[in-house]
């Protein structure tokens, strides 16, 4: 007999079908037949979990927010190496990162003139501020923060700089993308333990 999908689980399989669907389509693609034929259920079944688009779009920036959580929450490592590791998880770096950031550029677009979606696009940027807010936070505990250096200033500057190269990442697409967007994370990370 064919285990039954528990209401949950059937919730994320659908709200990471939008996710693909996104990353493929973009949002003229993001409907119910689109996002069913993708989840493999039938558009009646998408309807019970999301009765209206606004609904898959707004669980779609939820379902962003509680996986880059779940893997920061799960990292494993202290110090400089977790502010590296943490803000990692903000960039295109990988093909699952690459879709969130996609869906959320392009839902983040959709909000900025729907009202009804905007709370949710501005509760996962704060979900960002925060990861920003953190990582700084963390250098400092791990004597890599600069004395002078103004911790709320720094980690508004780091989103800033997170926001660039996770936008140029998504448009240069190429091998050494990943590599690149690295490199100048580091860079900044490395120029914060002076005072300058």
């Amino acid at each position: 007999m064919p285990r039954r999908i528990d209401a949950d689980e059937r919730t994320e399989q659908i709200a990471a079908a939008a996710v693909r669907v996104l990353e493929r389509d973009g949002l003229a693609g993001l409907s119910v037949r689109g996002v069913a034929a993708e989840a493999g259920i039938a558009a009646a079944s998408l309807r019970r979990a999301f009765p209206t688009q606004h609904a898959l779009r707004v669980y779609c920036l939820e379902l962003i927010e509680q996986r880059v959580t779940s893997r920061i929450l799960a990292l494993d490592v202290t110090g400089r190496p977790l502010a590296d590791a943490l803000l990692a998880q903000l960039l295109p770096l990988d093909a699952v990162r690459r879709a969130e950031l996609l869906a959320q550029v392009q839902l983040g677009v959709l909000a900025l003139t729907d009202d009804e979606l905007r709370p949710a696009a501005i509760a996962l940027s704060a979900a960002v501020d925060r990861a920003c807010a953190a990582a700084i936070e963390i250098l400092a505990a791990a004597g890599r923060l600069g004395q002078r250096r103004d911790p709320a200033y720094e980690a508004r500057r780091l989103r800033a700089l997170i926001d660039g190269i996770a936008m140029h990442g998504l448009w240069r697409g190429h091998p050494q993308a990943a590599e690149q967007m690295l490199e100048t994370l580091g860079r900044h990370l490395d120029e914060l333990a002076g005072n300058r």
